[in-house]
């Protein structure tokens, strides 16, 4: 990924996104030394930071998926079949297998997703309705007593 692919890929990113500091400076010695490899004892980007940094047309398979998501393959069948547990992956079929957009599965993860504790990006009106719904439970269960 180029400099540039990544500033339009930032810019087009949920407000909050974090990207490694060792991403941003491999973007940028790619732009000086066009075909570049990871020097020896780097380990190549993982799909699970590459799901978040390819282009939205990216085409992954199910490895590349699985890998992203840290996920089984009977739990990626589970939830691409029509008897999913939750909302369905979205996804194709090329030739009878299954293939994902990097795009659909970033929207999909930020759709589905649980937030169970607001993380220090969360706007002080989130904070301030959260401490309010922890006081008023705290009180509920003070009462109870």
């Amino acid at each position: 990924m180029t400099e540039l692919e990544l500033r339009d890929w930032l810019a087009r990113a949920p407000a909050g996104t974090l990207v490694p500091v060792e991403l941003l400076a491999q973007a940028i010695a790619s732009e000086t030394q066009p075909n570049s490899s990871p020097e020896a004892g780097q380990q190549p980007i993982s799909w699970r930071e590459r799901l978040w940094l390819a282009t939205a047309d990216t085409r992954l398979s199910v490895a590349e998926l699985l890998e992203a998501l840290g996920r089984t393959k009977s739990w990626l069948y589970r939830h691409t079949g029509p008897n999913s547990p939750g909302a369905r992956i979205p996804h194709r079929k090329l030739e009878g297998e299954l293939v994902f957009l990097a795009g659909e599965v970033r929207q999909w993860l930020l759709e589905t997703e649980t937030i169970v504790v607001p993380g220090r990006t969360a706007t002080k009106a989130d904070l301030l309705t959260l401490r309010r719904r922890q006081q008023g439970a705290r009180a509920d269960t003070q009462g109870v007593r």
